[in-house]
């Protein structure tokens, strides 16, 4: 990349920050509700803030704080970690949501860039880059047309482009900063390699990516192992330059990825959290409905690699590969179609860039296909930002209270217990543990979500709730609006707790020893 396509490709970063970005700075500005800082994926937004305060408060390692399960803690969501020691507790969740949103704006930043790069590896024409680059990011599917036709359950779930962040490029840069930064990575991972950077290079930003995501880390190894293995079946020239990068490439993720390994096969509680972390794949028909309508120009544009053996022969292998890995049998199947949404744009408009000029620009004119199912990903997080409403907005007296556990002298290493969606959120404002709160990392969900019903609705009796608070050693109890429509249990009658806090229809009660 030259000078002018780098300033193009921070220009593009920029418009995308701004587009994505419209939607939160009209929900900051709601009233009197707090915003949490998500518009999608509220649940997992909560979960990264909570990450950052677990930084702030002293760790190095992950460890989740929506389960009282025990944990040794490992290396994961580094970046949003580091962010929380920048920050320091003494911030406040507005400063967290905001900081986050910055790491967002250079993830994309990044992410344009790394794009435009790889796009340069197939493509000669600027225009065409331009336009790789824009659907790579901003692009999808057809899943639009089966909203338009009624059917947006068809075999039982939606169309990719609205919940899969790894299959397109919208959701990813909309809200998950650290799979952006990731792909970028993985990218100029790959074309590290092809270009022969230097060994302490390749070493280094094989092991920021397993740093900062370790799955995709681990795909893009795998990649590169089964490219090394045909380059040497072929007995390809310059194959031994290749398979020294590759060795390199994984010299550098090898530390992170051998140390997680140690501690998925040692700690409970990340075995427990991987076995209900389900990220499957859907049905075949719904990857030919996002990606299918590209196939007869990915093929096409591969044809025309034959002058550049290495990239044909990755991509050949990367192509292959991805229906195999999608429904390999385990839980992240998803996950494992990361980057070949770029890969797949680079082929096709390879393609239109070996066509005269006049059928380039009728050709060019398909891809308007992949804008539909960002537009209206697009309106339906701005709806959500001016008609306030729960999970992505929390009541201000419920957020008070939060606010008042989060200066307690006693709250760090406290647990405290909630209802279910009070239990997502509160970690994002206070650094504590919660019995309940997160799909994924609530370690047996199902039956702790019974029994704290239970607690509640007065389906236990104050010895069995005494019982239960000493059982998952709780210090904080919350009770709130919700709590109170049930009518059933009243938390002032109970002669173990100490009201800390009363705001509105929320209160804070300690547990007492």
């Amino acid at each position: 990349m030259n000078a002018a396509e780098r300033r193009w490709a921070l220009g593009f970063a920029a418009f995308v920050a701004l587009l994505t970005s419209v939607p939160y700075i009209l929900a900051l500005l709601a009233q009197p509700y707090t915003f949490t800082g998500f518009l999608i994926g509220v649940e997992d937004g909560n979960s990264y803030i909570a990450k950052m305060l677990q930084g702030a408060a002293g760790d190095w390692l992950f460890r989740s704080p929506y389960s009282t399960q025990p944990q040794a803690g490992a290396l994961l969501y580094l970046p949003y970690i580091l962010l929380g020691k920048l920050l320091g507790l003494g911030a406040s969740h507005l400063t967290y949501v905001i900081v986050f949103h910055l790491f967002r704006i250079f993830s994309i930043g990044v992410l344009c860039w790394a794009v435009y790069d790889f796009m340069t590896e197939f493509i000669s024409s600027q225009p065409l880059r331009r336009l790789g680059t824009g659907l790579a990011v901003l692009g999808g599917g057809l899943g639009w047309l089966l909203l338009l036709f009624g059917r947006s359950q068809a075999f039982d779930t939606m169309p990719l482009d609205f919940y899969s962040p790894e299959t397109f490029g919208y959701l990813a840069v909309f809200g998950l900063p650290h799979l952006v930064l990731a792909r970028a990575l993985l990218l100029f991972g790959l074309l590290g390699v092809l270009r022969g950077w230097t060994a302490g290079r390749l070493a280094l930003l094989w092991l920021a990516l397993a740093l900062v995501h370790l799955l995709t880390a681990a795909l893009g190894l795998v990649l590169l192992a089964l490219y090394c293995a045909v380059l040497w079946l072929r007995r390809a020239p310059g194959w031994q330059h290749q398979l020294r990068g590759s060795v390199w490439a994984a010299a550098g993720a090898a530390l992170p990825l051998a140390y997680n390994a140690w501690i998925y096969l040692t700690d409970a509680y990340l075995q427990a959290w991987a076995s209900q972390n389900l990220i499957l794949a859907p049905h075949p028909l719904h990857y030919l409905l996002a990606y299918g309508w590209l196939l007869p120009f990915v093929y096409l544009g591969w044809r025309t690699l034959r002058t550049i053996p290495n990239l044909a022969t990755l991509s050949a292998v990367w192509l292959l590969a991805l229906p195999v890995l999608l429904y390999v049998p385990v839980g992240l199947q998803r996950r494992f179609a990361e980057g070949v949404w770029v890969l797949l744009l680079a082929l096709a408009l390879r393609y239109l860039d070996s066509l005269p000029a006049h059928r380039v620009r009728r050709g060019a004119l398909l891809f308007a296909l992949a804008i539909p199912s960002t537009l209206l990903l697009w309106w339906g997080a701005l709806q959500a930002a001016m008609h306030p409403a729960a999970p992505a907005f929390r009541p201000a007296d419920e957020v008070a209270v939060f606010e008042r556990l989060r200066i307690d002298p006693n709250v760090l290493g406290a647990t405290a217990l909630a209802d279910y969606d009070t239990g997502n959120a509160l970690p994002a404002w206070a650094p504590v543990r919660v019995v309940i709160g997160h799909g994924p990392e609530t370690v047996g969900l199902s039956g702790l979500r019974a029994q704290v019903d239970a607690f509640y609705r007065n389906g236990m009796s104050d010895e069995e709730r005494l019982a239960f608070l000493r059982q998952h050693e709780i210090d904080f109890l919350l009770w709130g609006v919700e709590q109170l429509a049930l009518r059933y249990w009243f938390p002032q009658s109970a002669d173990f707790l100490l009201p800390v806090a009363v705001i509105g229809f929320y209160e804070l009660h300690l547990v007492l020893p």
